[in-house]
Protein backbone atom coordinates (compact mmCIF):
# COMPACT_ATOMS: atom_id res chain seq x y z
CA UNK A 1 0.00 0.00 0.00
CA UNK A 2 1.48 3.19 -1.38
CA UNK A 3 2.45 5.54 1.50
CA UNK A 4 0.75 9.24 1.16
CA UNK A 5 3.04 12.07 2.07
CA UNK A 6 1.52 14.72 4.71
CA UNK A 7 0.05 16.99 2.16
CA UNK A 8 -2.15 14.80 0.65
CA UNK A 9 -3.53 13.21 3.61
CA UNK A 10 -4.27 16.83 4.89
CA UNK A 11 -6.50 17.41 1.80
CA UNK A 12 -8.06 14.15 1.62
CA UNK A 13 -9.08 14.72 5.28
CA UNK A 14 -10.36 17.74 4.57
CA UNK A 15 -12.72 16.79 1.71
CA UNK A 16 -13.75 13.87 4.53
CA UNK A 17 -14.51 16.29 6.86
CA UNK A 18 -16.44 18.43 4.90
CA UNK A 19 -19.16 15.55 4.33
CA UNK A 20 -19.15 13.59 7.94
CA UNK A 21 -21.87 14.30 9.81
CA UNK A 22 -21.71 13.04 13.38
CA UNK A 23 -24.87 13.05 15.50
CA UNK A 24 -25.07 14.37 19.21
CA UNK A 25 -27.21 12.51 21.84
CA UNK A 26 -30.10 13.16 24.47
CA UNK A 27 -30.79 17.02 22.67
CA UNK A 28 -33.93 18.54 22.11
CA UNK A 29 -32.94 21.26 19.18
CA UNK A 30 -34.49 25.02 18.83
CA UNK A 31 -33.31 25.17 15.28
CA UNK A 32 -32.48 21.47 14.43
CA UNK A 33 -31.93 23.03 10.91
CA UNK A 34 -28.57 24.83 12.22
CA UNK A 35 -28.29 26.68 8.72
CA UNK A 36 -26.33 29.26 10.38
CA UNK A 37 -22.99 29.25 11.05
CA UNK A 38 -22.10 30.76 13.75
CA UNK A 39 -18.58 30.00 13.98
CA UNK A 40 -15.88 33.17 14.03
CA UNK A 41 -11.66 32.66 13.47
CA UNK A 42 -9.51 35.33 15.02
CA UNK A 43 -7.04 37.34 13.41
CA UNK A 44 -3.79 35.26 14.12
CA UNK A 45 -0.46 37.27 15.03
CA UNK A 46 2.24 36.93 12.28
CA UNK A 47 4.60 33.27 12.63
CA UNK A 48 7.95 32.85 11.88
CA UNK A 49 8.56 29.55 9.81
CA UNK A 50 10.10 26.91 10.89
CA UNK A 51 11.89 24.18 8.49
CA UNK A 52 10.86 21.40 10.95
CA UNK A 53 7.30 21.93 10.00
CA UNK A 54 5.36 20.68 6.87
CA UNK A 55 3.09 23.86 6.53
CA UNK A 56 3.77 27.07 5.81
CA UNK A 57 0.93 28.07 8.04
CA UNK A 58 -1.04 26.80 10.74
CA UNK A 59 -4.69 25.60 9.90
CA UNK A 60 -7.89 25.15 11.81
CA UNK A 61 -11.56 24.27 10.78
CA UNK A 62 -14.30 23.19 11.92
CA UNK A 63 -15.70 19.37 10.85
CA UNK A 64 -18.63 19.75 13.45
CA UNK A 65 -19.94 23.18 14.40
CA UNK A 66 -22.14 22.96 17.79
CA UNK A 67 -25.85 24.35 17.58
CA UNK A 68 -26.81 28.13 17.61
CA UNK A 69 -29.89 27.16 20.00
CA UNK A 70 -31.05 24.34 21.97
CA UNK A 71 -33.59 23.69 24.32
CA UNK A 72 -33.30 21.78 27.67
CA UNK A 73 -36.06 19.64 28.79
CA UNK A 74 -37.05 18.73 32.39
CA UNK A 75 -34.00 16.02 33.95
CA UNK A 76 -33.02 15.80 30.10
CA UNK A 77 -28.98 15.53 30.14
CA UNK A 78 -27.51 18.06 27.57
CA UNK A 79 -24.90 17.11 25.01
CA UNK A 80 -22.76 19.79 23.01
CA UNK A 81 -20.45 18.72 20.23
CA UNK A 82 -17.93 20.45 18.72
CA UNK A 83 -15.26 18.71 16.38
CA UNK A 84 -12.57 20.27 14.64
CA UNK A 85 -9.46 19.27 12.42
CA UNK A 86 -6.02 21.05 11.93
CA UNK A 87 -2.19 21.19 11.93
CA UNK A 88 -0.26 20.42 14.64
CA UNK A 89 -2.68 19.09 17.57
CA UNK A 90 -5.53 21.39 17.69
CA UNK A 91 -6.89 21.26 21.55
CA UNK A 92 -10.80 22.23 22.36
CA UNK A 93 -12.23 24.07 25.48
CA UNK A 94 -15.31 25.59 26.74
CA UNK A 95 -16.39 28.58 27.99
CA UNK A 96 -19.42 29.17 30.15
CA UNK A 97 -20.98 32.43 29.65
CA UNK A 98 -20.11 35.53 27.90
CA UNK A 99 -16.10 36.10 26.80
CA UNK A 100 -14.92 38.94 25.08
CA UNK A 101 -13.36 38.59 21.89
CA UNK A 102 -10.09 40.18 23.25
CA UNK A 103 -9.89 37.43 26.30
CA UNK A 104 -10.46 34.26 24.47
CA UNK A 105 -7.24 34.58 22.84
CA UNK A 106 -5.43 34.96 26.23
CA UNK A 107 -7.09 31.19 27.18
CA UNK A 108 -4.88 28.75 28.37
CA UNK A 109 -5.42 25.02 26.84
CA UNK A 110 -6.29 22.66 29.71
CA UNK A 111 -5.62 19.98 27.30
CA UNK A 112 -1.98 17.79 27.62
CA UNK A 113 -0.40 16.68 24.64
CA UNK A 114 2.90 15.45 22.80
CA UNK A 115 4.57 18.61 20.63
CA UNK A 116 3.99 17.86 17.46
CA UNK A 117 4.64 20.12 14.67
CA UNK A 118 4.53 17.74 11.74
CA UNK A 119 0.78 16.26 12.90
CA UNK A 120 -2.84 16.90 11.62
CA UNK A 121 -5.54 15.79 13.93
CA UNK A 122 -9.23 15.67 13.86
CA UNK A 123 -10.19 16.53 17.66
CA UNK A 124 -13.97 15.79 19.07
CA UNK A 125 -15.45 17.38 22.58
CA UNK A 126 -18.49 17.04 24.31
CA UNK A 127 -19.75 19.49 27.11
CA UNK A 128 -22.28 18.04 28.77
CA UNK A 129 -25.05 19.71 30.85
CA UNK A 130 -26.18 17.65 33.94
CA UNK A 131 -28.38 20.24 35.86
CA UNK A 132 -31.70 21.85 34.91
CA UNK A 133 -30.69 25.69 33.58
CA UNK A 134 -32.21 28.51 35.79
CA UNK A 135 -31.67 30.86 32.41
CA UNK A 136 -30.50 31.05 29.14
CA UNK A 137 -26.76 30.12 29.30
CA UNK A 138 -23.77 30.01 26.20
CA UNK A 139 -21.58 27.90 25.79
CA UNK A 140 -18.79 28.24 23.81
CA UNK A 141 -16.92 26.06 22.16
CA UNK A 142 -12.78 27.28 21.79
CA UNK A 143 -10.26 25.43 19.53
CA UNK A 144 -6.55 26.26 18.96
CA UNK A 145 -3.59 25.41 17.32
CA UNK A 146 -0.31 27.32 17.13
CA UNK A 147 -1.55 30.83 16.33
CA UNK A 148 -4.92 29.73 14.93
CA UNK A 149 -7.91 30.32 17.21
CA UNK A 150 -11.89 29.34 16.15
CA UNK A 151 -14.46 29.18 17.97
CA UNK A 152 -18.55 29.18 17.89
CA UNK A 153 -21.33 29.34 21.02
CA UNK A 154 -24.43 27.31 21.92
CA UNK A 155 -26.93 29.20 23.87
CA UNK A 156 -28.94 26.84 26.26
CA UNK A 157 -32.45 27.73 26.97
CA UNK A 158 -34.09 26.22 30.37
CA UNK A 159 -37.10 24.20 30.35
CA UNK A 160 -40.64 26.12 30.47
CA UNK A 161 -42.15 27.61 33.69
CA UNK A 162 -44.24 25.09 34.01
CA UNK A 163 -41.93 22.12 34.39
CA UNK A 164 -40.43 23.00 37.85
CA UNK A 165 -37.89 20.96 39.22
CA UNK A 166 -34.29 21.91 41.09
CA UNK A 167 -32.61 24.41 39.17
CA UNK A 168 -28.76 24.11 38.82
CA UNK A 169 -28.24 21.21 40.69
CA UNK A 170 -26.66 18.28 39.68
CA UNK A 171 -28.80 15.25 38.79
CA UNK A 172 -28.64 12.72 41.93
CA UNK A 173 -27.43 8.92 40.99
CA UNK A 174 -24.89 7.07 38.93
CA UNK A 175 -23.85 8.53 35.05
CA UNK A 176 -22.76 5.51 32.75
CA UNK A 177 -19.78 6.75 31.02
CA UNK A 178 -19.89 9.23 28.57
CA UNK A 179 -16.33 9.93 26.39
CA UNK A 180 -16.14 13.73 26.20
CA UNK A 181 -12.69 14.37 24.69
CA UNK A 182 -10.77 12.23 21.80
CA UNK A 183 -9.71 12.62 18.74
CA UNK A 184 -11.04 10.70 15.24
CA UNK A 185 -8.27 10.72 13.32
CA UNK A 186 -4.22 11.43 13.98
CA UNK A 187 -1.70 11.40 11.19
CA UNK A 188 2.19 12.24 11.95
CA UNK A 189 5.31 11.41 10.75
CA UNK A 190 6.64 7.66 10.99
CA UNK A 191 9.22 7.68 14.20
CA UNK A 192 6.51 10.71 16.34
CA UNK A 193 5.69 10.02 19.67
CA UNK A 194 1.74 10.62 19.40
CA UNK A 195 -0.79 10.89 22.60
CA UNK A 196 -4.33 9.60 22.21
CA UNK A 197 -6.72 11.21 24.64
CA UNK A 198 -9.34 9.46 26.19
CA UNK A 199 -11.16 12.05 28.73
CA UNK A 200 -14.44 10.24 30.35
CA UNK A 201 -17.55 11.74 32.27
CA UNK A 202 -18.94 8.85 34.94
CA UNK A 203 -20.43 8.66 38.37
CA UNK A 204 -18.73 6.25 39.45
CA UNK A 205 -15.20 6.50 37.56
CA UNK A 206 -14.63 4.54 34.60
CA UNK A 207 -12.23 1.85 33.81
CA UNK A 208 -10.46 3.14 31.02
CA UNK A 209 -9.13 -0.09 28.33
CA UNK A 210 -7.79 0.54 25.27
CA UNK A 211 -7.33 -2.25 22.28
CA UNK A 212 -5.00 -1.84 19.07
CA UNK A 213 -5.25 -1.56 15.41
CA UNK A 214 -5.59 -5.82 15.60
CA UNK A 215 -8.47 -5.19 18.18
CA UNK A 216 -6.50 -6.41 20.68
CA UNK A 217 -6.25 -5.30 24.35
CA UNK A 218 -3.28 -3.11 25.18
CA UNK A 219 -0.09 -4.33 27.05
CA UNK A 220 2.20 -1.53 28.52
CA UNK A 221 5.09 -1.78 27.20
CA UNK A 222 8.38 0.04 25.78
CA UNK A 223 6.04 1.69 22.99
CA UNK A 224 2.60 1.33 24.31
CA UNK A 225 1.92 3.23 27.66
CA UNK A 226 -1.56 3.84 29.30
CA UNK A 227 -1.38 7.27 31.50
CA UNK A 228 -3.50 8.16 34.74
CA UNK A 229 -5.37 10.22 32.76
CA UNK A 230 -6.35 7.53 30.60
CA UNK A 231 -4.56 8.81 27.24
CA UNK A 232 -2.59 6.26 25.15
CA UNK A 233 0.74 7.04 24.72
CA UNK A 234 2.30 5.37 21.84
CA UNK A 235 6.17 6.23 20.92
CA UNK A 236 8.17 5.75 17.56
CA UNK A 237 4.94 4.98 15.56
CA UNK A 238 5.65 2.49 12.68
CA UNK A 239 4.01 2.05 9.47
CA UNK A 240 2.09 -1.10 10.84
CA UNK A 241 0.37 0.88 14.10
CA UNK A 242 -1.89 2.40 11.30
CA UNK A 243 -5.51 1.29 12.09
CA UNK A 244 -7.97 2.10 14.73
CA UNK A 245 -7.50 2.26 18.22
CA UNK A 246 -10.71 2.06 20.45
CA UNK A 247 -11.25 3.68 24.07
CA UNK A 248 -13.48 1.45 26.25
CA UNK A 249 -15.33 2.67 29.43
CA UNK A 250 -17.16 1.05 31.53
CA UNK A 251 -18.68 1.09 35.25
CA UNK A 252 -21.78 0.01 36.79
CA UNK A 253 -24.07 1.68 34.78
CA UNK A 254 -23.00 0.86 31.50
CA UNK A 255 -19.83 1.57 28.68
CA UNK A 256 -18.97 4.01 25.78
CA UNK A 257 -16.17 3.67 23.72
CA UNK A 258 -14.51 5.48 20.80
CA UNK A 259 -12.12 5.27 17.69
CA UNK A 260 -9.13 7.18 16.74
CA UNK A 261 -7.61 5.70 13.30
CA UNK A 262 -3.64 6.75 13.35
CA UNK A 263 -2.12 6.77 10.04
CA UNK A 264 1.71 6.88 10.20
CA UNK A 265 3.19 9.09 7.25
CA UNK A 266 6.55 8.47 5.23
CA UNK A 267 8.89 11.34 5.66
CA UNK A 268 9.64 13.35 2.09
CA UNK A 269 12.69 13.00 1.32
CA UNK A 270 14.44 16.21 1.41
Amino acid sequence: MQKMNLHVCALALLLFGSIATVHGRALDIVDDSNDVDNSIETEPEPEQKSHARPFDADWLKFTKTPPAKLQQAAGATIEIVCEMMGSQVPSIQWVVGHLPISEIDDLESNQVSEDAPSAIVRVRSVHIIDHMLSEPRTYTCVGRTGSKTIYASTVVHPARSSEIMAREKQYPGNQKPRIIYTEKTHLDLMGSNILLPCQVHARPRAEITWFNNENQKVVQGHRYKILSTGHLLISDIKWEDMGNYKCLARNVEGHDSADTFVYPVLKEED
